[in-house]
């Protein structure tokens, strides 16, 4: 009896452990030894005689914990790895390493994904930007990604800054996220690109289209997620970037981060410094404003299992100087204003696997924009200042917002069915005595869901809804259904429609802005904008054993309706309105080829813009505006040499003005080429690189502007603002690992 007992028990526990028992495996390049983190892998083991499947992730340090004990088997098909597939009999076995595939022009993305995707198998087309593109381009912020980029325009405010257009919407319509964060601050309804630095940027992902689902109002357009590096490879990491431009610009910014085991700690920060510009030189009055930013982040991760936790912080302080002219008559003194933001941010986030398939995102984020604006009164004999009297020319706006955003994913919860359920609450606050009583909230509670089917050969369908509650406003349910269609391995489709919901912010409801450059008057009897868009996107994608090539046709097209404008009440007064109907339109290709010493990049577009200011107004033609761009980044085949070029026409430009909810006038803004190139070189195993340059190299400053003025600071036939004109650059960049 005795005997039995034992073998029963011993038997018992061998099961038990062939169930239950854990195993941890590593994932590694085998080119560069680095862990591959985002990596899925199926895992096999025969129990009892039935085959028994798992499916887990590696974390970001790329560790996975596998549900079996030795042996069991493996296949992991990793976008631009060869397909392993390997029976695990020992622990020798359990670090598993890669090998690349020679060309791939496939990358891994985070936004609007249940879990990291390649972008070859997301069902969203994502324009992944990622950090030799950036550190080529010279790119110390969004302004200057931007500004070469396709179906993209950026428009230039030299004293609320630079903001961007996508698809014929406006900046209003695009949210701007870091990490999938929220950044706010919309001055005249944009963000300023040029306060979104990029020196901590792994890459910059832009998805074109409606995204309202997902990330709610303000994203009708489409969503610009920077991702910023969250982990380093070994004990310490140090880098320092300088880089100088022939106008006056002084940047300097570094990082340094520690390995902690499973954990890091990275620290970084810098200062951007522009001494302002003018094409006629005034001695005093600037046209681009001097400028000086002070910027610091700080984050500690933390990896356990299959979780990642992280905090992450960030401090944003920039001072722009606006000088006047000496006043007349004896030229003594003058009017300056000063203008200084602050950004202070404080995230949250806890993320991975909690068990088989199954994972969570949850992000807490505490988000502060202040700006301060001050006149005073230089002296220009003595330079003392003092500050005027007028308490109309000393301001202080301050804007909050706390948001908590968490979703559930369930991969193959049913065969070929995944689902993903979340919640998104946002809650803002401006205070300012610009601001109706001086003091303004907002509410935005929404849940979202979505399904991803599969079952169908080489289909996925996922339709998606969002469900809201405003404070101000009664929103519509938002719903969205996209598909991806895999006619061959090498042609895809993807297609989508969605519904939008824009709600008006706090500054266009409440905020009075009327100083000496602008005159802006909140309407708090606006309503909520409403958008239809249609998607489609063809994608060809070839890989040989020398180059990798890739073809990408599009067409979108857009209906909004209350679309909110600001418009012309009087001769120099502005306000928010709903002016009835925009819809836009347009078609574009791009080819993307790479090999061992090239990768490049063309592409064209046509995007037609069109306005209905009212139901009895005469709608006007779909106007058409053509962009061309091509960006080159070339390893020259003689002393290690690197050719950057990036290159963009962007085209004549027509667009309307609203008068009143009733009227419009047509804008017309010239055409105008960017052209910048430079060439870099490694030295010391990569841990020096210098870069020599020039930008701009049609020298354009202005482009011409017929029609009523186009903005706060627009002058009807005057001229548009670009660049400072062609400029040299020089950058030095050292990285110790």
């Amino acid at each position: 009896m005795m005997y039995r007992f034992i073998v029963l028990t011993l038997s018992f526990i061998l099961f038990y452990n062939s169930l239950f028992a854990k195993t941890k495996i590593s994932i590694i390049d085998k080119e560069s030894e680095k862990s591959i983190p985002y990596t899925k892998i199926i895992s096999k083991k025969n129990i009892a005689g039935k085959d028994s499947i798992s499916y887990t992730m590696t974390n970001k340090l790329g560790v996975a914990t596998i549900d079996f004990n030795l042996p069991f088997n493996v296949e992991i098909n990793q976008t631009g790895y060869e397909k392993f597939t390997k029976t695990i009999k020992n622990e020798n076995d359990l670090k598993i390493y890669l090998e690349r595939k020679t060309f791939v022009i496939d990358e891994i993305v985070t936004t609007g994904q249940y879990t990291p995707q390649s972008t070859q198998k997301s069902v969203y087309k994502i324009n992944s930007i990622n950090e030799e593109h950036i550190v080529a381009q010279s790119a110390f912020n969004l302004r200057e990604l931007m500004m070469t980029e396709m179906n993209v325009r950026v428009n230039q405010d030299n004293i609320l800054g630079s903001s961007l257009s996508i698809n014929g919407f406006s900046g209003q319509n695009v949210k701007i996220l870091v990490d999938g964060v929220p950044v706010i601050g919309r001055l005249d309804g944009n963000i300023d690109l040029s306060q979104i630095n990029l020196n901590n940027a792994k890459r910059v992902e832009l998805i074109e289209g409606p995204m309202s689902v997902m990330y709610g109002t303000d994203a009708s357009g489409g969503v610009v997620n920077i991702i910023t590096k969250d982990y380093i490879d070994n004990n310490i990491n140090l880098n320092a970037n300088s880089y100088y431009e022939s106008v006056g610009i002084y940047n300097f910014d570094g990082s340094l981060g520690f390995n902690l085991g499973q954990n890091n700690i990275i620290l970084s920060g810098g200062r951007n410094f522009f001494g302002g510009y003018s094409d006629v030189d005034t001695s005093r009055f600037k046209r681009w404003k001097p400028k000086e930013q002070y910027f610091a982040d700080w984050q500690f991760n933390g990896n356990y299992e299959s979780l990642s936790f992280r905090y992450f912080g960030q401090y944003f302080n920039e001072f722009i100087l606006n000088k006047g002219n000496p006043r007349l008559p004896y030229k003594e003194n003058a009017f300056d204003d000063h203008y200084k933001t602050i950004r202070f941010n404080n995230t949250l986030s806890l993320k991975g696997e909690v068990a088989k398939n199954r994972f969570i995102d949850v992000t807490a984020n505490y988000s502060l924009f202040n700006r301060k604006k001050n006149t005073f009164i230089k002296d220009l004999v003595t330079l003392n200042e003092r500050i005027t009297k007028d308490p109309d020319d000393q301001d202080t706006s301050v804007f909050d917002n706390w948001m908590l955003r968490a979703n559930y994913s369930h991969d193959n919860v049913l065969k070929a069915v995944s689902y993903q359920v979340g919640f998104d609450l946002n809650y803002s606050s401006g205070n300012g005595k610009r601001i109706d009583e001086d003091f303004k909230t907002v509410g935005d509670y929404a849940l979202y869901t979505s399904i991803q089917y599969s079952g169908i050969d080489d289909l996925v369908i996922q339709p998606a809804v969002r469900f809201i509650y405003n404070t101000n406003f009664e929103a519509p349910v938002v719903p969205s259904i996209n598909l991806k269609y895999d006619l061959n391995k090498e042609i895809s489709i993807r297609t989508s429609f969605a519904k939008s919901f824009r709600a008006p912010d706090l500054k266009e409801l409440y905020m009075n802005f009327v100083d000496v450059n602008h005159n802006i008057i909140g309407n708090t009897n606006l309503r909520a904008e409403t958008s239809n868009s249609f998607i489609f996107n063809l994608n060809y994608h070839n890989s040989a054993q020398n180059y990798s090539f890739k073809i990408e046709p599009g067409f979108f097209y857009n209906n909004v309706h209350d679309l909110i404008s600001l418009a012309i009440l009087d001769l120099d007064q502005y306000s928010y309105i709903n002016i009835g109907e925009y819809n836009t339109m347009g078609t574009n290709i791009s080819l993307s080829y790479v090999r061992a010493d090239l990768s490049s990049k063309i592409g064209i577009s046509y995007i037609g813009r069109q306005y209905k200011s009212s139901d009895i107004a005469v709608r006007t033609d779909m106007v058409f505006s053509p962009e061309f761009m091509t960006n080159i980044i070339y390893n020259l085949p003689f002393y290690d040499f690197r050719l950057n070029l990036f290159y963009k026409y962007s085209g004549k430009l027509l667009s309307f003005t609203a008068i009143s909810d009733v009227e419009y006038a047509q804008v017309e803004i010239g055409d105008y080429h960017t052209l910048d190139i430079s060439i870099a070189r490694d030295f010391f195993d990569d841990m020096i690189t210098l870069t020599l340059g020039a930008k701009n190299l049609f020298d354009v400053i202005d482009v011409e502007q017929v029609g009523v003025a186009g903005g706060v600071h627009s002058s009807a036939g005057g001229s548009n603002p670009v660049s400072w004109g062609r400029t040299l650059t020089l950058s030095l960049r050292l990285n110790i690992k």
